[in-house]
């Protein structure tokens, strides 16, 4: 069996997402040149992540967010642009992250996901399957 750096193909971002109702934190890793780089997606909604999106179409991100309310129309635009999803267990990555030592924040939280994504979240994390 190869190792799993081998196996899986490549990979030019890792994103994190953070998403609530009225916005979604975007932080991500473009592996090509290390650079790190945020976003605010506001309004939330289906043409908001559309948009938001347009920019990592043909690059095969590979995206992590926590299954919140409004996640399925979040993963259908991110597949829609060729990414892979993983969905995080909201109680599960809280534990991970540990005890707080301050008032947590949206862009924590989305770096949170994506250092958590580049790490193969273990058990943690799986990838978002359809639903009917």
């Amino acid at each position: 069996m190869k190792p799993w750096s081998v196996r899986r193909p490549l990979v030019s971002i890792v994103m994190g997402l953070d998403q609530h109702r009225a916005q979604i934190t975007a932080d991500w890793l473009d592996t090509e040149t290390g650079e790190v780089k945020r976003a605010r997606v506001t309004p939330a909604d289906r043409a908001g992540v559309r948009a938001f999106l347009e920019r990592f179409r043909g690059q095969q991100p590979e995206v992590a967010l926590e299954a919140t309310t409004g996640w399925r129309f979040v993963v259908e635009e991110l597949r829609r642009i060729g990414a892979e999803v993983h969905l995080a267990e909201p109680a599960e990555t809280a534990g991970l992250r540990g005890p707080k030592k301050r008032a947590k924040g949206d862009r924590a939280d989305a770096r949170h996901l994506r250092v958590a994504d580049g790490q193969a979240f273990a058990a943690v994390v799986g990838p978002a399957r359809s639903h009917p």
